[in-house]
């Protein structure tokens, strides 16, 4: 009799467990998917304060999507703890439920308790949407089932996005946003997102996920979709004018070449991605001298993948690449030689070691240069490009604000160093202990961060948040590349997340970028958690 009541309570327990997970799962693709949406594309009135406008529908997703995924999560882990099985835990989660506390240790440390729950005016990056980020990881790490319907649903608002983006590059306005802008006002604002680098960092971020389905695709619908997919986000890429987004470019695409070397046909495809951005910017050059906007000046980047014609070679050694591909694969199927795994790993092995060898040649010409210690004859050369003179006005003032937030990390007392001013409290901070030097150095304008994420997020959280904020991104993307044979969405997840670091390495948190990279890390730790990775 005990037996039957008791196969009776764990049949109910394993059923309410079920039923929990279940609903959870739906409700979470109901909050992704409304997030996914309303975010890139809402806004109240076209561009006037479209950040603000964006953060409310997020903030209003967030705080009704979670307060009935909450409730529900306190059931399920009731039955969970009933049915008596460990909760499994990756290194990744523990230093994302560690950044959750250190963040708010650091309100407790900053005593700035009203401006740190929900952050500066315009950003919004406070307490509260931290705690959004971290849920959002964690909710999808566990129930993230249906992540290849919200994951079609983030490409797809994204495609309308970048289709805007292109089309406001021409000159051509369907939605109606630049109504009554100047043409120097256009130049600054693109499709439904607003300011150029907001809508980067948003490009940065989900454009890999479209790379990833490429590479990944069986049908040949897929493929064809994913690929135009690609290319329109590519085409927006090169002509957004944010050099920001050519280090994002660098990262992702780096990471796709690690994970396709190892396959000739994988390998084949990151040949077409090459061609495809190649092709891009010649497809863009030629439509943008058709409609150009006069205001709109190119930097540098920007006006080599236009204009150089060392691009149109590229874009002939890429076609030429994926034909010898393509012949190889013929001639295999009439017993030829088969694709050269180990002489292309040694590629990979050279192309990161080239990699690390240009980023420190770089960071040397910079020194040398701004040290004057460098030939008469190579310091001409390089003084046409302003990057590698290093000075208050270096890249767009952030050669004075990192100088700056630099000095006031090293002021800060031993608490302050450790645990940090508050989440987006660094406004706050500067406003009570620096304010007449920063009125001296920006004036009546507000330095509302430190135009780095990283150091931002060392003063905002101090040394051990940001120790737990970069260690979450860091393990990511390392166990998400030791999976990514298995399943290329992990590596898509991946390389968005190597993407937002590069990027934000001179930008920040913010609505349109941040959630979504913790939407996608979470739904690559879902899918790292399936038995088959599938």
């Amino acid at each position: 009799m005990s037996n039957k009541i008791s196969g009776k309570k764990e049949q109910t327990v394993s059923t309410g467990l079920e039923v929990t997970s279940q609903l959870i799962e739906y409700a979470l693709a109901v909050v992704v998917i409304a997030v996914c949406i309303a975010v890139p594309l809402y806004a109240k009135n076209g561009y006037h304060q479209i950040g603000d406008a964006k953060f409310a529908a997020y903030k209003v997703i967030m705080t009704f999507g979670f307060a009935v995924l909450l409730v529900m999560a306190v059931i399920w882990l009731f039955f969970r703890l009933r049915e008596k099985n460990r909760l499994r835990v990756s290194v990744t989660d523990v230093l994302a439920a560690a950044y959750l506390v250190l963040a708010g240790v650091s309100v407790i440390s900053g005593g700035f308790y009203e401006d740190a729950l929900w952050g500066c005016d315009g950003w919004n990056m406070g307490l509260m949407s931290q705690i959004s980020f971290v849920l959002l990881y964690l909710f999808l790490s566990r129930f993230g089932r249906y992540y290849r319907l919200t994951t079609a649903v983030l490409c797809a608002v994204s495609a309308v996005v970048f289709s805007l983006g292109v089309l406001h590059r021409m000159m051509i306005d369907p939605i109606g946003f630049y109504e009554g802008l100047e043409d120097y006002q256009k130049a600054q604002f693109l499709s439904t997102l607003g300011q150029a680098t907001w809508y980067a960092s948003f490009l940065a971020v989900v454009l890999p996920v479209g790379i990833a389905v490429f590479l990944e695709a069986k049908s040949m619908v897929v493929r064809i979709l994913s690929g135009v997919y690609v290319f329109v986000g590519f085409c927006s890429l090169v002509t957004q004018n944010s050099d920001s987004a050519y280090f994002a470019l660098a990262g992702f695409m780096l990471v796709f070449f690690w994970v396709s070397v190892e396959n000739g046909e994988r390998c084949k495809r990151f040949l077409w991605i090459c061609t495809l951005f190649f092709g891009a910017g010649k497809v863009m050059y030629f439509l943008m001298k058709l409609r150009p906007n006069p205001a709109l000046e190119y930097d540098i980047i920007t006006e080599i993948i236009l204009c150089s014609p060392v691009t149109w070679l590229l874009l002939a050694v890429c076609l030429l690449g994926c034909a010898a591909l393509h012949f190889r694969e013929g001639l295999r199927g009439a017993k030829g030689s088969p694709y050269p795994v180990k002489s292309m790993l040694r590629v990979r092995k050279g192309v990161v070691i080239a990699a690390g060898v240009l980023c420190v040649g770089i960071i040397s010409l910079i020194v040398l240069r701004t040290k004057n210690l460098l030939p008469e004859a190579v310091a001409q050369g390089l003084a046409e490009v302003s990057y590698f003179q290093w000075n208050d006005d270096w890249g767009n003032g952030r050669g004075r604000i990192w100088s700056f937030a630099l000095k006031v990390y090293r002021e800060e007392n031993l608490l302050h160093k450790l645990f940090g001013v508050g989440p987006d409290c660094f406004n706050s901070y500067v406003t009570q202990y620096y304010s007449e030097e920063a009125a001296l150095l920006w004036g009546e304008m507000l330095l509302t961060n430190a135009h780095n994420e990283w150091l931002n997020i060392l003063i905002n959280t101090g040394l051990l948040g940001a120790a737990a904020y970069i260690g979450f991104f860091m393990t990511a993307v390392y166990r998400f590349l030791k999976a990514a044979p298995r399943n290329l969405l992990v590596t898509g997840a991946a390389a968005a997340a190597v993407s937002y670091m590069a990027y934000n390495f001179f930008c920040y948190q913010q609505v349109l970028c941040t959630p979504f990279i913790f939407i996608l890390l979470g739904t690559g730790e879902y899918i790292l958690r399936r038995p088959n990775n599938g």
